[in-house]
């Protein structure tokens, strides 16, 4: 019966491979299921970094996240259409960070005063290019760049951005998680996550060629403190998910897969 539906899909053309993030174990070396995920409660290093705005002199999106080996795989930072952003001068640098989270991050996490230059929605700067903290050790970005022109630029997601933690920027790796290939469907930005089964970075990657997903975080964050684009570091009690069967933490891998094209028919 099942292969009955599935020559019927092929016969009508709605049978199609195509790319998907799913759940990944590197140490069994495959996909694991939603539902076989088990969630530990866990200690991770936080960070906050910068992003440099194209044509702009020392302007920064603000960025956090827990997951600093996603930071090669990063094509967008996404923001809230309708959340108030705002510009403030850090020691002479301008942060944009959203106006709910600016004041309690700058005094309390990094310890800093600030002065607020400008306010304004986030939709108003929907395609803001800015350049990759890694651009100059990533070859890869230039070939991602000419395939898809909205790559590192700033993208809108009502649906994904909230004021409830971080900066209100969200650091978007289509290729390291189903909420960010969601959001960065509309905007045609690839799905970019190379890595092994195993979860090693290939080569062309730069100095992280060789390196591996999660187990080197710490390597990810001294190349953004080596570069001048790390703030600060904090530590983050979250839950993250593990492999049911090694019971090692999962990481998020692009992979291929079979799909039915049912978008056209879902009303019906």
């Amino acid at each position: 019966g099942e292969w009955w539906v599935i020559k019927q899909a092929f016969m009508k053309n709605r049978l199609y491979q195509g790319k998907k993030v799913m759940t990944w174990c590197q140490h069994c070396e495959t996909a694991v299921a939603k539902h076989e995920t088990e969630y530990e409660n866990v200690n991770d290093k936080s960070i906050f970094v910068k992003f440099p705005l194209k044509g702009k002199d020392k302007e920064f999106l603000i960025i956090w996240t827990t997951t600093p080996w996603t930071i090669p795989f990063n094509l967008a930072v996404m923001v809230g259409p309708e959340i108030d952003y705002l510009k403030v001068d850090v020691d002479g640098e301008k942060y944009i960070m959203a106006k709910a989270l600016a004041g309690v991050v700058v005094q309390s996490v990094f310890n800093k005063k600030m002065t607020v230059l400008e306010e304004f929605k986030g939709k108003e700067r929907e395609g803001w290019g800015y350049e990759h903290p890694f651009a100059k050790i990533i070859p890869d970005y230039t070939e991602l760049k000419e395939a898809a022109k909205n790559v590192h630029t700033v993208i809108l997601s009502e649906q994904y951005v909230d004021t409830t933690a971080g900066s209100g920027l969200v650091h978007c790796a289509p290729g390291c998680g189903p909420e960010d290939q969601e959001a960065a469907k509309p905007y045609e930005i690839p799905a970019f996550n190379n890595l092994s089964e195993d979860g090693f970075f290939p080569e062309g990657m730069g100095k992280f060629s060789g390196l591996r997903a999660k187990v080197d975080d710490d390597k990810f964050v001294a190349a953004l403190k080596e570069l001048g684009f790390l703030i600060t570091t904090t530590s983050v009690e979250h839950d993250y998910p593990h492999c049911w069967r090694c019971h090692k933490p999962l990481i998020f891998r692009t992979t291929k897969q079979w799909f039915f094209k049912i978008e056209d028919l879902r009303q019906e």
